[in-house]
């Protein structure tokens, strides 16, 4: 008898778990269905390309993560994410060997910083900043391609366009004193280019423009 009584116990028992473990299953179906369905937050997902997070589903929609955070894949899972912001300004160039992780996109990054690619892996960095001063007046025939950016360039030297190509320059440097008026606004030999910056001409002489475009080495006053 107790036997008998001891079996039905445990088939009940059985039953009940068997039972509290489908409605588990449905809810947590559900949950993940409703997740999925729900509107999602403003913004995009960073790129998973370069990521390898952990392969744990931590979220199943939008909804499920804090403030303006979304559910985003990891590389092989999912997880909360801030979403994919870029700060103005381009990254500079970089040949570091570390091939670290560090960051995904630049919402990562404090203040300015932006996640810039070192060819290899990817850490917050400033952004580039163009060096001070003004490129020379190059030959708009010289289609030479040998910079892309002044971090190219050597010291103060700056990546200066000809319009149709690209070299590094040193800027531009003006001597004191002022064009006289005489060839600013008057007189002077016309399309005659004999100088491109004040440093073309010897002395205290400024490289000046005369009244009908030509330029040429001349005292300052």
């Amino acid at each position: 008898m107790n036997a008998r009584v001891c079996c039905s116990l445990i088939a009940v028992l059985l039953c009940l778990s068997v039972c509290l473990s489908t409605t588990d299953a449905k809810k947590h179906v559900r949950g993940k269905r409703n997740a999925r369905l729900s509107p999602a937050k403003p913004g995009v997902c960073p790129d998973d390309k370069d990521m390898i997070g952990a392969c744990v589903e931590k979220c199943f929609g939008d909804r499920e993560c804090p403030d303006d955070q979304k559910c985003c894949s990891n590389g092989c899972g999912h997880q909360c994410m801030p979403p994919y912001t870029e700060k103005p300004g381009v990254c500079p160039k970089m040949n570091l060997k570390d091939c670290a992780q560090l960051c995904s996109q630049d919402g990562q990054c404090p203040g300015d910083q932006k996640c810039c690619s070192n060819k290899c892996g990817h850490r917050c960095v400033p952004p580039y900043k163009e060096k001070p001063g003004v490129c020379p007046k190059m030959n708009p025939k010289d289609c030479a391609q040998s910079c892309s950016l002044d971090d190219d360039c050597l010291n103060d030297q700056k990546c200066c366009s000809s319009g149709c190509g690209r070299q590094c320059m040193s800027p531009y440097k003006e001597k004191p004193g002022v064009c006289p008026v005489s060839f600013a606004g008057v007189k002077g030999r016309c399309a005659e280019e004999l100088c491109v910056s004040d440093f073309d001409c010897p002395g205290n002489e400024k490289c000046c423009s005369s009244f009908c475009g030509g330029r040429m080495c001349t005292p300052a006053t």
